[in-house]
């Protein structure tokens, strides 16, 4: 029987549980490669899987070329925006599979996140701030805590919430962050800031999954 173990506690739990049964922690999901082409073929209906994903390479590979080459482009600030977010585009079907799951980036995809995160980086230290929407750093930061970077993602929430300190949703990614990095009373903490603003039961749950953890 396979068995796995979990993440918070240590406890062992059989392979298809849902719930770690000794601390009720939600195990994430495995995004299989099957499912994501079904979410590619929902979005581009009428075409084959072949097709398409010929179609999001070759324009991933364009788009990739002019990141790159990106020092050499006279843009505004509003036409690095829109690029950026234009590339975030490209990664929308494993994003969309839900930041709660385990997503997994083909390589190509992980390369193309590093390559926008040292873009944007830049782009924000030349402009003394973040040039960006604040859900454009909520995007990146879901990404990097999807490929096990919470250092860089965490420093892309902490962007989010300089534009915009109430924002919700950027609220609770740096809650799950420091939840993931085991620092349970700064997770609570904003956790407890976010349900100030009104019901969240995702909040409420890991509000009530700390206390147990620290029980």
């Amino acid at each position: 029987m396979l068995m796995k173990c979990c993440d918070l506690c240590g406890a062992e739990n059989q392979d298809e549980t849902k719930t770690c049964l000794r601390c009720g922690f939600e195990f994430p999901l495995v995004i299989r490669s099957d499912i994501r082409d079904e979410a590619i073929l929902k979005k581009y209906d009428g075409k084959s899987l072949e097709e398409v994903k010929r179609v999001l390479k070759t324009q991933q590979t364009l788009l990739r070329s002019f990141l790159e080459n990106i020092d050499a482009k006279a843009l505004r600030k509003e036409e690095l925006v829109t690029l950026l977010d234009d590339a975030l585009g490209f990664l929308r079907v494993p994003l969309a599979l839900g930041v709660e799951d385990e997503i997994l980036f083909s390589q190509q995809e992980a390369s193309f996140i590093k390559l926008m995160l040292t873009i944007l980086n830049r782009v924000d230290s030349d402009n003394g701030g973040p040039i960006a929407t604040s859900n454009t750093y909520i995007k990146m930061a879901n990404a990097l805590q999807a490929m096990e970077e919470p250092g860089h993602a965490m420093n892309m929430i902490e962007k989010a919430l300089l534009i915009n300190p109430q924002d919700k949703d950027a609220l609770f990614v740096k809650a799950k962050l420091l939840f993931y990095i085991k620092d349970y009373d700064a997770a609570k903490r904003c956790l407890e800031k976010l349900m100030e603003k009104g019901e969240h039961p995702k909040a409420s749950y890991l509000v009530e999954l700390i206390d147990q953890l620290n029980s």
